[in-house]
């Protein structure tokens, strides 16, 4: 049987339950342009009427007692969310990689006017102008043009090198530690959130801050984002979040509650930059109790496009890799340096076998190998005052160094614009081919055929996962974001519900008052 009074707990539960949706809608609206804030509601349930362990079923209407609050909740879709960083990872490597291609195409760039395109055109220019001479004969210009090639092959070496070293003091200095931070911040948001779970007060502004770190750890490696519940006594039990960065069925821990582990890297023998994950004593993180982690298990994230952009060589890897980074350009370029060098040199050598280097290493040598950050004018041709280029290699009554004879610059011209094989042994003899061009072409195959083409097929996949990547968000910010309007409208509504459950608690005082007051005294 309901008691007398009973109607009161139902008004003052209903004028409760107001009051808390009235005051969650005012937090969502002072929150609304509030970088990374979920939607709040109260949560609530109907309070049934209260049973008794009576033998026989009772003829009184059971009437509920009102409504609950049972706590207040955060409006999300974890769908939604593991979508999300799914494909931030995605983008966050195509787009490290774009911006990495970006810095290269400028090398590359062939509307320079202090090119290596350039300087190859002026240089065969120079050569056929000499080769045209029939009265005075005078190499300077010639000289000059190559000092100029000479420079830009060394720029772009240094340019390269740079790009290289930029980008791995990026990794090293900004994107690891800025990680590492996260993780950081992470665990001491779960130690907090914990805390405030086990006191029982909710701490939703917390969950906000952990969720937005969550998502931008994403953006640098594919993770799995899961949760246990743990008893903690008395009855009562919390939630514990534990993050793990996953790889083909392979799982190794960032976050296990309030404790991470870091990333860092180590520097193989050969320049590799190996990525690594160590726990809080130092030792190497493993997802099967043996096995490390390694770079083949960055597939996603930023932290993938800069291994692949600074560590892969492309066809010049030992198992002919697919991933061109910073190496093959450079590898490429060196090989460019190293056939035109070779090729004018033995273009310049003489019937009698004596050699005439046009071009040596900056040390003077052309044992160890022309690259393009060491190439330079061989010393003899920079202080030459008289003929050192051979002009003619066939035998005439007039000599060998009559001017009239250039037979053999107008071949070192040929040699230049002639196609060939390009491979990625020294001596282009098998290997595995890299394109087919002339030296004269050798840029513009790059930049035209390799490096654009890469560039293309990146940034259209960058462009594909950042587009859907906002279109999750925009799913995600319609189920979690504060709406003014329907916040607004929410006002209204919980304003009448506390207008009516106040009326309803005002009625019953008016009827107990006639109960009390009033009923009996007829006659009296």
């Amino acid at each position: 049987m309901s008691s007398t009074f009973s109607g009161y707990y139902v008004a003052r539960s209903g004028i409760q339950a107001a009051r808390s949706n009235l005051q969650i809608t005012g937090q969502n609206m002072t929150n609304v342009n509030t970088p990374g804030y979920t939607r709040q509601r109260v949560d609530t349930s109907t309070v049934g009427p209260c049973g008794s362990n009576m033998r026989y079923a009772s003829s009184e209407i059971g009437i509920g007692w009102g409504v609950n609050c049972d706590g207040v909740s955060q409006l999300r879709d974890p769908y939604l969310d593991i979508q999300y960083r799914m494909k931030n990872a995605e983008a966050g490597n195509t787009g490290t990689v774009s911006d990495i291609l970006n810095d290269l195409e400028n090398i590359y760039d062939e509307t320079k006017k202090d090119g290596i395109t350039v300087q190859f055109q002026d240089f065969i220019k120079q050569l056929n102008s000499l080769a045209s001479t029939t009265t005075s004969y005078n190499e300077d210009s010639v000289k000059g043009s190559a000092r100029l090639l000479v420079s830009a092959f060394r720029n772009a070496a240094a340019q390269l090198s740079g790009i290289r070293d930029t980008q791995t003091k990026q990794f090293k200095d900004t994107a690891i530690p800025k990680v590492n931070g996260l993780l950081d911040t992470i665990a001491n948001l779960n130690k907090e959130i914990k805390a405030a779970d086990v006191s029982g007060s909710p701490a939703l502004e917390l969950m906000d801050k952990r969720n937005s770190a969550i998502d931008e750890l994403s953006q640098y490696v594919n993770i799995e984002v899961s949760s246990q519940s743990v008893d903690v006594g008395s009855g009562r039990s919390v939630s514990e979040l534990h993050i793990d960065l996953v790889s083909d069925g392979k799982k190794f821990n960032l976050v296990s509650d309030d404790s991470h582990n870091t990333f860092g890297t180590a520097t193989a023998a050969d320049g590799t930059i190996n990525l690594t994950l160590t726990d809080s004593k130092g030792k190497d993180v493993t997802y099967d109790g043996t096995n490390i982690l390694s770079n083949k298990d960055i597939t996603e994230g930023s932290f993938a496009g800069y291994l692949t952009m600074l560590n892969e060589n492309g066809e010049f890897d030992a198992a002919g890799g697919s991933e061109r980074g910073i190496g093959y350009y450079q590898k490429v370029l060196d090989k460019l340096a190293s056939y035109f060098a070779d090729t004018m040199n033995a273009a310049n050598s003489t019937t009698s076998d004596i050699n005439k280097p046009l071009f040596t290493q900056s040390d003077g040598t052309t044992t160890t190998g022309i690259t393009a950050a060491n190439i330079s004018l061989s010393e003899a041709w920079a202080k030459a005052t008289d003929r050192y280029i051979t002009a003619t290699k066939q035998t005439s009554s007039s000599g060998p160094d009559d001017p009239n004879h250039n037979e053999n610059i107008l071949s070192m011209v040929k040699k230049l614009s002639d196609t060939k094989t390009f491979t990625t042994n020294d001596d282009n003899v098998g290997g595995t081919t890299l394109f087919n061009a002339s030296i004269q072409s050798y840029i513009s195959n790059i930049s035209v055929s390799i490096l654009a083409l890469q560039k293309n097929d990146v940034d259209r996949k960058d462009t594909t996962f950042n587009s859907t990547l906002n279109e999750i968000d925009t799913k995600r910010s319609a189920v979690s974001s504060v709406d003014v309007n329907e916040e607004g409208i929410n006002l209204i509504m919980y304003n009448q519900a506390l207008t009516a459950s106040s009326r309803f608690m005002t009625t019953m005082d008016q009827a107990l008052d006639t109960i009390i007051n009033n009923m009996g005294i007829v006659g009296r």
